[in-house]
């Protein structure tokens, strides 16, 4: 009977019950959208890190800081037999070291990257190098990537002067080929680095079989003058952004629940305020007042199943539809995030489910507090709607 009641009363309410109904259905999507959003951002950004540095981990020579490239010289050991008896599709042997590079009559400081043409791990722009002979010319080939190209003015075929250090401190100048300018999503691995062959830096530096770190598939465990750098340290810069974006979202989530808690507390308001004579009158027939408690109650209910189920026929649509366009980020281009033009939504069916089970009992909690002082009206006052001024 209190179903039936409350179906009745609710859709009485007309218009005020369908827009009560949609701003909770929009604010479910606008929800639901935001988290799934999110994830695609942080999942495309981790996954194009991890393919193109950071791997399963660096085994890395200790004392070894890639910001600070002043000691990047004397950081520098042989590869243990560990890890040189990996195949080239479970490790990436890479040598850094500092060089100036002279574009243009200008003087442009760089980070030396030398890496394995052998290896697999990591999905790198490099096949330019691969048709170079292992031997050092007069000519050095390199690779650069599109924002190292774009800030030094530089292009494929260009020949420019690179000067470097090599082991025993001795400075050595060549002239080196921009042999391609690579599309590298991470910017780690493009702003200010300089591509080579590692044969080819080893032999520029005189640093045979040593390596800086060298990225592996998976930990091996304890191995002889290297430690291990996990993935999680070795984004630790870009998991506390996404960290602190998931603190952003929290707030953005609560200033959504809060219109909605708003409008169906509102609503209840005005429905007790307009409805005082229909409730003094159930009062006096007999019924109590927990009774018209659940009824109100049960409105709120019958508010929320509504907006799950308009969430549902404007949402799924929606989602599919930007799940096959992707949201474009190319004005982050130029900042140093490790992402593509294009990031994709990733829905997470327990996240969502977990959301949208918080937002039903919020909803159900607003509509019950404001009919609880129904349990302190008067009926003679309630049958006079006087019982609420």
């Amino acid at each position: 009977m209190n179903w039936t009641i409350a179906n009745k009363n609710f859709y009485r309410q007309g218009l005020r019950a369908f827009l009560n109904v949609l701003v909770t259905a929009l604010s479910i999507i606008a929800l639901i959208f935001m988290l799934s959003l999110l994830n695609g951002f942080q999942a495309q950004a981790t996954r194009n890190l991890v393919s193109t540095d950071v791997g399963g981990g660096h085994y890395r020579v200790p004392g070894f800081d890639i910001l600070t490239p002043t000691q990047w010289e004397d950081f520098t050991q042989l590869v243990p037999e560990t890890l040189k008896r990996l195949l080239p599709t479970d490790k990436a042997e890479v040598l850094v070291q500092q060089g100036q590079l002279y574009p243009n009559r200008r003087l442009y400081p760089v980070q030396l990257r030398g890496i394995a043409m052998n290896q697999s791990l990591l999905e790198l722009p490099l096949a330019g190098l691969e048709s170079f002979d292992s031997q050092l010319g007069e000519i050095i080939p390199v690779v650069v990537g599109v924002k190292m190209a774009r800030k030094a003015h530089l292009k494929k075929g260009d020949n420019v002067v690179l000067k470097w250090r090599d082991k025993g401190g001795a400075v050595d100048a060549l002239d080196v080929l921009i042999v391609d300018v690579g599309d590298m999503i991470n910017p780690r691995i493009d702003d200010g680095v300089v591509w080579l062959r590692l044969d080819h830096l080893r032999s520029m530096t005189r640093r045979e079989g040593e390596v800086s770190w060298v990225a592996v598939r998976e930990y091996l465990g304890p191995v002889t003058h290297f430690e291990f750098h996990g993935i999680e340290l070795l984004m630790s810069d870009l998991l506390a952004l996404l960290r602190q974006d998931r603190i952003n979202s929290k707030i953005l989530w609560g200033i959504l629940m809060v219109l909605v808690c708003t409008s169906v507390f509102n609503t209840q308001i005005l429905n007790i305020f307009k409805r005082q004579k229909e409730i003094g009158t159930l009062m006096a027939l007999g019924m109590g007042s927990n009774q018209i408690v659940r009824i109100f109650t049960l409105e709120g209910i019958l508010a929320a199943l509504w907006a799950l189920v308009l969430a549902v026929v404007l949402g799924v649509p929606f989602f599919i539809w930007f799940q096959s366009v992707g949201f474009d980020v190319t004005h982050l281009s130029e900042a140093s995030f490790p992402i593509r033009e294009t990031v994709y939504p990733d829905y997470q069916f327990r996240e969502i489910s977990i959301s949208v089970l918080i937002v039903f009992v919020l909803i159900i909690i607003s509509a019950w507090l404001p009919v609880k002082k129904i349990t302190r009206l008067d009926p003679t006052l309630a049958l006079r709607g006087r019982a609420i001024t």
